[in-house]
């Protein structure tokens, strides 16, 4: 595996991870592969390590390339500039799909937390979008002024109160009003405990992508607290709270939905 970081800002502040899997004489049938880009979680005033490279080297094991995009927070998120980060990178990765054996049209994208909110806003109206989205506890519906009011009380040192678009466009910060029937297919999870980002968020992006008609799969399990990652010990950071097996199904669950959406591997033979 050749794995290397790409700056997309000067003061490489914005950099995108690549996990790339080259070709093998060995793996004849699969010379191009699909591709995950995973949006780290942190309400957009940190990134996860738990949310980035372990995420990122289960899926490059499951045959994927994997990418992970460390995007504008805090002090840089002026214009809704993680948008246009994760916009470039997908561009990106089709720019390069030769040199990086990657199939083009299938790139999926898969977001946490904030990192979900960013990866379902550029999969419904990024200048470059996904074929596919990737949604895990995700914040959806956090444009209504009566949300940000209630959160600064909460969190007042928190980056979404530096209010990152201007009050007038805060509607585009409530994703479920712009899913439309073009929005990518995406595989949706959220638990029943999650006490940080409330199970109507989800509800609303579900009930938002039934009107459309637009193929999507949703799981919610009754057990675990936000931030899970891959509710594995391994990515727990010693909480007992972050492990969770059941919830843990998610991401075999999530490989088996994007084989639904870009095809099986091939066996010719």
């Amino acid at each position: 595996m050749k794995t290397f970081d790409l700056c997309l800002a000067d003061d490489f502040r914005v950099k995108l991870t690549a996990y790339i899997q080259e070709p093998s004489d060995d793996l004849s049938n699969v010379k191009r592969k699909p591709a995950v880009l995973i949006f780290p979680g942190g309400g957009y005033e940190f990134l996860s390590d738990r949310e980035a490279e372990p995420v990122a080297l289960q899926y490059a094991a499951e045959g994927f390339q994997a990418f992970v995009l460390r995007y504008s927070i805090r002090e840089h998120l002026a214009g809704f500039a993680p948008l246009k980060d994760a916009s470039n990178a997908i561009g990106m990765i089709r720019e390069h799909a030769d040199e990086w054996h990657v199939e083009p049209d299938h790139i999926a994208v898969c977001g946490f937390s904030a990192g979900g909110h960013l990866a379902c806003a550029v999969g419904l109206y990024g200048t470059n979008r996904p074929n596919a989205v990737i949604l895990c506890y995700p914040a959806i519906d956090i444009g209504r002024k009566e949300d940000l009011m209630e959160w600064e009380r909460m969190h007042p040192d928190s980056a979404i109160n530096r209010l990152f678009v201007p009050e007038e466009k805060l509607d585009k910060l409530s994703l479920h009003k712009h899913v439309g029937p073009d929005a990518p297919p995406a595989f949706i999870w959220h638990t029943f405990e999650d006490s940080l980002v409330h199970i109507s968020h989800t509800v609303k992006l579900v009930y938002a992508y039934t009107e459309q008609n637009v193929p999507f799969e949703y799981h919610v399990f009754q057990t675990g607290s936000h931030g899970l990652s891959l509710a594995k010990p391994i990515t727990a950071d010693g909480n007992k709270g972050l492990a969770d097996r059941r919830a843990a199904e998610w991401f075999d669950m999530s490989v088996e939905w994007l084989r639904i959406q870009f095809g099986q591997v091939p066996l010719d033979h």
